[in-house]
């Protein structure tokens, strides 16, 4: 059914048209804004108004010279309010304090020495007093966290993380914290970060982030929103099966794509292989182990036909293969991949290549989470998908 949207969900959706407008063409004067958003001179007027009362944008000095009063162009205010961002997977925790203008203000990376949620918790908690010290005078919008998935799925955790569910870790951080905390997997979250700040992909609509790390997932952007799915837990390709029979997998099936193609996979093979010495994988040499070089060449088969999964489902402009996984590793497995299969991929009019490197770093995912407050105070569409997995809470 269609559903009709309120004049409330408008205007905030509204809102947010106007402040993505300035973030990326700004200084903007509100005539061109009118003109980039389809919106009413009117309208885009009392949106920049209620903008500038929010202290998220502010107006600058004209810069021409002109009979009358010139139009003052408007500028998001970078300062205007921040956000903390923490991805968190076996044995760390990223932490970024970001803010408006997704300047990244401090980072740190803090070991984990537990896997349970309430220890976990804890050590976030600890940590957010300092991190505010970091974010200045503007207003604070909450804290983002980025995790593995899949959430509340019973019997099915991530690589190395026995019983993790994110969708506690959320509840506990936020009942330790006293503020609010919105949550999505680390695909999710890359892509996120990908398209705002990466260089090629801010100039995209439709691409997948292949994200790899001790497993493998997805983040999926669709006409310049991304995929949440109905329980927030689209993009988990690592549990589709690649080979059927195969090796066994932590969610109790066989052949799973990411017990072929991710780091716990190569240290699995490792294992099975009795490597000795075992290679150090945080060391580009480790490219050169003919061990390693074994793993690689089975490697790529199944994800060459996970790539061809992704291309034939989505359509994307292109797939960005990232996550962190060692950059030696990502990009052995993005040129031993090649050739790739056929698929609607191989259109007349390509633009960019199938297979691309993400712009962004390994902060990506961090500052991907610091952007999950923003998008849950101006964007319906993200708050939509944050109901639907507080739905899924209260059905657990």
């Amino acid at each position: 059914m269609l559903s009709a949207t309120n004049a409330v969900k408008s205007k905030s959706l509204n809102l947010w048209v106007v402040l993505e407008a300035v973030r990326i063409r700004g200084p903007i004067p509100r005539i061109a804004i009118s003109e980039v958003t389809g919106l009413s001179k009117q309208a885009t007027s009392d949106l920049v108004e209620e903008l500038l009362s929010l202290g998220f944008v502010q107006e600058e000095k004209a810069g021409e010279r002109r009979v009358g009063k010139p139009p003052k162009p408007i500028a998001v205010r970078a300062d205007g309010a921040f956000t903390l961002g923490f991805h968190v997977d076996f044995g760390m925790a990223n932490a970024v304090v970001m803010n408006l203008g997704g300047a990244v203000l401090h980072q740190e990376v803090h070991p984990l020495g537990s896997v349970d949620v309430t220890m976990v918790a804890q050590t976030l908690a600890a940590m957010v007093p300092r991190l505010l010290g970091h974010g200045g005078t503007g207003r604070f919008l909450g804290i983002g966290l980025a995790t593995p998935g899949p959430f509340n799925v019973p019997r099915m955790s991530p690589p190395r993380l026995p019983g993790w569910d994110g969708l506690a870790l959320q509840r506990a951080l936020a009942e330790a914290t006293s503020h609010p905390v919105a949550l999505a997997n680390d695909g999710q979250c890359a892509v996120t970060a990908e398209a705002r700040f990466g260089v090629a992909a801010r100039q995209l609509r439709d691409f997948v982030y292949l994200y790899i790390g001790d497993g493998l997932g997805t983040g999926i952007m669709i006409n310049g929103a991304v995929l949440a799915g109905s329980r927030g837990n689209a993009g988990e390709l690592g549990h589709t099966i690649a080979v059927p029979g195969g090796h066994a997998c932590v969610c109790g099936k066989k052949g799973c794509l990411e017990t072929y193609v991710s780091v716990e996979a190569l240290r699995q093979f490792l294992a099975w292989q009795e490597a000795d010495p075992v290679p150090d994988l945080s060391d580009p040499v480790a490219a050169d182990d003919p061990v390693v070089a074994e793993w690689i060449e089975q490697a790529v088969a199944p994800l060459r036909d996970g790539i061809n999964t992704l291309e034939n489902l989505f359509d994307p402009e292109t797939i960005m293969i990232g996550g962190n996984a060692p950059a030696w590793l990502i990009d052995a497995l993005i040129r031993t991949v090649e050739p790739l299969h056929e698929s609607i991929a191989q259109h007349r009019h390509r633009d960019l290549p199938r297979l691309m490197r993400p712009d962004l770093g390994a902060d990506a995912v961090a500052r991907g989470a610091a952007t999950l407050p923003i998008l849950a105070l101006l964007n319906p569409h993200y708050r939509s998908a944050e109901g639907t997995r507080n739905e899924a809470e209260s059905e657990s």
